[in-house]
C-alpha cells in the first residue's frame, strides 16, 4: 500500500507496519489505523504517527524513557485484558507532543500516553489514574515533573519497543 505524507512523500507500508487503535485516539475515535514514521533509523525518541485513513493527520509522539527515565504508567485490569497482556511493563508507551514554533516550548501529555502491545500493534490511549503526571509538561522542564524517588527506572523495558 502507498500514502502520500507531508514529511516522507509517498510512503510504501503493508498491513503489519501498522499500529491499530481499536477505539481510536482521543479527539479522533473515527481514524484506528496509523503507520508509525521514524525520524531516524533504529530511533524510537520521536515517532511521526501517520493516520492512513486521514492522510492530513500526523501526531509526533515521543517515547517518555528518553525524558523520564522513571515513567512507568501502570493500567487497569481492564486496559491489560484490552490489550493481551498480564503486565503494565510489557507494554510499550508513547506521549503525544504538542509541537510549538519555539520547539522548546513543545509540551507532551504524560497524563494520557499511549499504550502500545509490541507484539499485536494494538493501543489504546488511556487517561492515568492516581498521577502525578500532567497534560502539558513543557520539554524543556522535564527535571521538575520526573519522579526520582520510589520508582523503578524501566529504561530497559523500552529497548525493542521500535517494531
Amino acid at each position: 500500500m502507498l500514502i502520500q505524507t507531508d514529511y516522507y512523500g509517498e510512503v510504501e507500508y503493508t498491513e503489519e507496519d501498522l499500529i491499530i487503535f481499536p477505539d481510536g485516539l482521543f479527539g479522533f475515535p473515527n481514524l484506528k489505523k496509523y503507520l508509525p514514521l521514524y525520524l531516524s533509523h533504529n530511533d524510537d525518541s520521536i515517532i511521526l504517527l501517520q493516520s492512513t485513513e486521514e492522510p492530513l493527520i500526523c501526531f509526533a509522539m515521543l517515547n517518555p524513557v528518553y525524558l523520564c527515565p522513571n515513567y512507568a504508567p501502570y493500567l487497569s485490569a481492564e486496559e491489560l485484558s484490552f490489550l493481551n497482556v498480564s503486565d503494565s511493563e510489557e507494554l510499550c508507551y508513547y506521549t503525544l507532543c504538542t509541537v510549538r514554533d519555539n520547539y522548546l516550548d513543545t509540551t507532551v501529555n504524560l497524563k494520557a500516553p499511549l499504550a502500545i502491545n509490541p507484539e499485536t500493534h494494538i493501543g489504546i490511549q488511556v487517561i492515568l489514574t492516581n498521577s502525578e503526571y500532567g497534560i502539558r509538561h513543557q520539554i524543556r522542564s522535564f527535571q521538575t515533573v520526573c519522579p526520582s524517588e520510589n520508582s523503578t527506572d524501566r529504561s530497559a523495558d523500552y529497548a525493542d519497543s521500535q517494531t
